[in-house]
């Protein structure tokens, strides 16, 4: 019974380090970004399928670019450093699907999907030339998060006309929630690797506690903008990620142990799949 359970959790862990708890997490609030603005609207399941496979990309890449600045120091660095062969096939493997996939995409999402990926490839290049720099390790969180929020929302709300404004509030409030989740994963990584260069490191504790708050307040008033029955159960699920991460980062110090906090962290962006059922 022990081979088991240890045999379950090793494959838990795997699947956080192969980073498919942020695919899942991608593909969820795409979902939800698609069914506005009134929860009827169709989902176009090639856009979906090619944005858990690039988000999937993205972090692999991500973390075999890392190991390639410096040596890895956490466990996830060091799981794509010891399997870095396989995840490079994966990419390829995965490439090939994206591109397939492609043919079937709507117009509109194929010009705003290349547009990002000339920017994602400059952020890499980018990356890459001056990762060195402490002044743009500090702002990395925030070019991720904007980047990571047009892919989820701005591929879905781009195929739709005449939106009223409190959906790209719900937009504005989905990166919010992403930088926080970013925010509080680089406040704990600090606590464990104390030369880490990111955004907690240049606010410091009391400024991290004040905006993680500060986000989570702003969520929890704008449920009060939207008449739409279906806006107004997303900005609760948005409230309702906004208290789970600040609980998250509350908890924290008993959540740091094998980086409990993270997978948790990831797992809150799995709750928009509870707007199928409501």
């Amino acid at each position: 019974m022990e081979a088991q359970i240890k045999t379950k959790n090793n494959a838990l862990r795997t699947l956080h380090y192969l980073s498919l708890d942020v695919v899942l997490g991608a593909v969820a609030s795409s979902l939800m970004f698609w069914k506005m603005p009134d929860g009827k609207s169709a989902v176009n399941v090639p856009s979906i399928l090619v944005l858990g496979i690039c988000t999937w990309i993205i972090y692999i890449f991500d973390r075999l670019l890392d190991n390639l600045k410096s040596d890895p120091e956490d466990a996830r660095h060091w799981f794509h450093h010891q399997h870095q062969y396989y995840l490079q096939i994966g990419i390829i493997m995965l490439f090939f699907m994206a591109g397939m996939l492609v043919f079937f995409l709507p117009r509109n999402v194929l010009y705003f999907g290349t547009g990002i990926s000339i920017l994602l490839v400059s952020y890499f290049y980018f990356v890459r030339k001056i990762s060195e720099n402490a002044n743009y390790q500090h702002f990395k969180e925030i070019f991720t998060a904007a980047i990571y929020t047009l892919c989820v929302a701005g591929t879905a709300l781009i195929t739709k006309g005449n939106l009223d404004w409190t959906v790209y509030l719900s937009a504005v409030i989905f990166f919010l929630l992403v930088l926080q989740s970013l925010l509080i994963f680089s406040f704990f990584e600090l606590q464990a690797y104390p030369e880490t260069i990111n955004l907690a490191n240049k606010l410091g504790k009391i400024n991290c506690t004040y905006l993680i708050f500060s986000i989570t307040v702003f969520t929890i008033f704008c449920c009060f903008f939207s008449a739409n029955t279906f806006l107004q159960k997303v900005f609760y699920i948005e409230t309702l990620m906004a208290i789970c991460s600040t609980l998250i980062y509350v908890f924290g110090e008993k959540l740091i142990k094998n980086e409990h906090y993270r997978w948790l962290g990831e797992i809150v962006f799995w709750l928009p799949l509870v707007l199928i059922f409501f």
